[in-house]
């Protein structure tokens, strides 16, 4: 078992900016951190894996031919697999900052870029508060709203099956952006079973904030 990663002072905060990337760059992007994640051993454990990456960023190739004067259902799963692609790329990069623990030109060797936090820290982010969780439209997902929090970039939530062990029996992780009072969407949940979910920011001084307290529904 490899040993846990004791935070460090200064933390990497991974810098994406995928929105502003037009939809054959976000191929590129991702193609970029495949391959040079494969080639830094550092990260053989980041998760999710390069793998799991590239069949993500196939479907999205995929996704775009098929959009390319297609119908609007065409459009629409196009629109889908991007938000999944860049859920996937999220999840990745902040993995690689946790992995590399500070260490900037470790982190930087998988093609990601960090932000510059130097000269205004915004302090340790508090718990998330407020979390509530709703049936979402469909069959498998959920909605969930929690209190808005200025300072922070965006916002890690998990599913998971066991309110004793979230870690454990993590079912589903999303990385949601700051969304005000509104409702985030969770898909992909198993239908007509009890689910806990728990948030916490990400940000400040220590990368990111306490888990907020655990909410519970089932899924319909």
């Amino acid at each position: 078992m490899a040993a846990p990663i004791i935070p460090t002072a200064n933390p990497i905060i991974p810098k994406l900016e995928l929105h502003l990337l037009r939809d054959d760059q976000l191929d590129e992007f991702a193609q970029e951190k495949i391959d040079k994640i494969k080639l830094a051993p550092a990260f053989d454990t980041v998760v999710p894996k390069p793998s799991e990456v590239d069949d993500k960023n196939k479907e999205w190739r995929n996704a775009l031919v098929k959009a390319d004067d297609g119908s609007k259902a065409d459009t629409a799963l196009k629109d889908r697999v991007r938000k999944e692609l860049e859920a996937l790329l999220t999840l990745q990069a902040q993995n690689c900052a946790e992995i590399a623990n500070g260490d900037l030109p470790l982190y930087l060797t998988t093609g990601y870029e960090a932000k510059d936090t130097q000269g205004a820290p915004t302090g340790e982010l508090p718990a998330v508060t407020g979390l509530e969780l709703f049936y979402g439209d469909s069959d498998g997902d959920l909605k969930a709203s929690w209190n808005p929090l200025e300072d922070a970039e965006n916002f890690s939530v998990q599913a998971f099956a066991d309110v004793a062990n979230p870690d454990t029996s993590l079912l589903k992780e999303y990385i949601i952006g700051k969304i005000g009072k509104q409702k985030a969407t969770l898909t992909g949940l198993p239908s007509g079973q009890k689910i806990f979910v728990r948030v916490r920011a990400n940000g400040g001084s220590t990368g990111h904030g306490a888990w907020s307290d655990i909410a519970e529904k089932r899924v319909p």
